[in-house]
C-alpha cells in the first residue's frame, strides 16, 4: 500500500447486540491508536479488493441513508452514526436470523475521494483462558467468548463503502431470513438501494455457461474448453477486462450462429454485461491454468498459453478411441 493512499479521518464503533434491548452507543468517537488504524485500513483493502464486492445506487425515493450521505459532515458524524446504528439495530432486533455484531462506522480518504464505509463485525466464538481464585487456590480454565470480532487477517462477511461525491456504493452482503424469505437485508431494508453482480458472480455465470454449452454443442471437447479459457485470457491481457463478444469471436471464429447463440445464452443465464473488468486474483484463479482430468486418475494443469501450441502439448486421437497426451520441449520434471 502506497503511503497516504489510503487516510482514515473517523472512526466509531457502536455495540448492535441482539441480547440488549437497546443498541450501545459511543458518544465520542475511537481515539487514535496505530494498531486499530492498521487493524481497519487492512480491511479496507482487503474489501476494496475482493471480487466479491457488489457495486449498487441508491432507489428513488425516501432514503435516510442517502440523506445523511448528501450533507455529510465532519461534525454531525457521531449523530450520524448512532442514527445509523438504531436502523440496523432495530432489523437485528426484528429479524432474528441478522447476526449481531459491532459496527465500526469511518470516514477515510482514498486515493482522494472521501468515503463512508460501515462494517459490520458479526460476532464469533472463541476460547480464551480465564485465572480465578478459588479457596485461596489459583485455578485455570478456558471459557467461551461469545463476542469475539474477526481479526486482521480474516474477512469480514458484511460491510458498506459509499463513495461521498458520485454516492456510488459498493457492498459486501450475505442473505439472511426475513419472514420466511432468504433475502439480502442491507440493500433492500437498509440501504434501499440496487445492486448489480460481483466480478466473482459474473466469472462464475461465464465459466460455468460456457462450459455446459461447449458440452452440449462439442461433446465435451477438452480442447474447446481450454481454448475458451485461452480466449478469456487474452481479452484480458489486450483489453484488461473480459469481452464476451470477443471471446465468442475467439472460440466459435467464423461460426456466426454459433456466436449468436453463445451470447444469447450468456444473457438468458444472467450475464448482462458486454464486458467488465476483474481483479487480479479472480484471473489468477480462473484463467491462468486448464486442469485435465483422465479417467485413469492422471491430473496435469496445462498453463492457458499452451493450448493450440502444438511444440508444447499435443492430443492424439487414436485410432481405438482412446486419447495420448504427448508433453513436450520440458527441461526437468520435480515432485511435489
Amino acid at each position: 500500500m502506497e503511503e497516504k493512499q489510503l487516510e482514515i479521518q473517523k472512526m466509531i464503533v457502536h455495540i448492535l447486540d441482539n441480547n440488549l434491548e437497546i443498541p450501545v452507543l459511543s458518544e465520542v468517537e475511537h481515539p487514535v491508536e496505530d494498531d486499530i488504524n492498521e487493524f481497519l485500513e487492512k480491511h479496507i483493502i482487503r474489501v476494496l479488493n475482493d471480487g466479491s464486492l457488489r457495486p449498487a445506487r441508491f432507489n428513488e425515493g425516501d432514503n435516510r441513508v442517502k440523506d445523511i450521505c448528501v450533507s455529510y459532515n465532519l461534525n454531525t458524524f457521531i449523530d450520524d452514526t448512532k442514527e445509523l446504528s438504531e436502523m440496523l439495530f432495530n432489523l437485528i432486533k426484528s429479524y432474528p436470523d441478522i447476526p449481531p455484531a459491532d459496527i465500526v462506522f469511518s470516514i477515510f480518504l482514498y486515493e482522494g475521494r472521501n468515503y463512508l464505509g460501515i462494517f459490520k463485525l458479526n460476532y464469533r466464538t472463541s476460547y480464551i483462558h480465564n485465572v480465578d481464585q478459588v479457596d485461596e487456590k489459583v485455578v485455570n480454565s478456558i471459557i467461551k467468548q461469545r463476542t469475539s470480532l474477526p481479526n486482521e487477517n480474516q474477512k469480514v462477511d458484511e460491510c458498506v463503502l459509499i463513495d461521498l461525491t458520485t454516492l456510488d456504493i459498493n457492498l459486501l452482503e450475505k442473505e439472511y431470513d426475513i419472514n420466511g424469505e432468504k433475502i439480502y437485508y442491507l440493500s433492500r431494508l437498509f440501504l434501499k438501494c440496487s445492486s448489480k453482480r460481483s466480478e466473482k458472480e459474473k466469472v462464475k455465470i461465464l465459466t460455468k455457461t460456457t462450459k455446459k454449452f461447449l458440452e452440449n454443442n462439442y461433446e465435451g471437447d477438452y480442447e474447446k474448453v481450454g481454448e475458451a479459457k485461452k480466449a478469456v485470457a487474452e481479452s484480458l491481457k489486450t483489453k484488461e477486462e473480459i469481452d464476451v463478444e470477443e471471446v465468442a469471436s475467439s472460440i466459435f471464429r467464423n461460426n456466426v450462429e454459433m456466436k449468436k447463440e453463445y451470447i444469447e445464452t450468456m444473457e438468458k443465464e444472467g450475464l448482462e454485461d458486454k464486458s467488465f473488468k476483474v481483479n487480479e486474483k479472480i484471473q489468477r484463479r480462473n484463467f491462468r491454468k486448464q486442469k485435465i482430468v483422465t479417467d485413469t486418475g492422471i491430473e496435469i494443469n496445462v498453463p492457458i498459453e499452451f493450448f493450440n501450441d502444438k511444440d508444447r502439448i499435443e492430443f492424439i486421437n487414436n485410432v481405438d478411441g482412446t486419447v495420448s497426451i504427448l508433453l513436450k520441449q520440458i527441461g526437468n520434471i520435480k515432485n511435489k
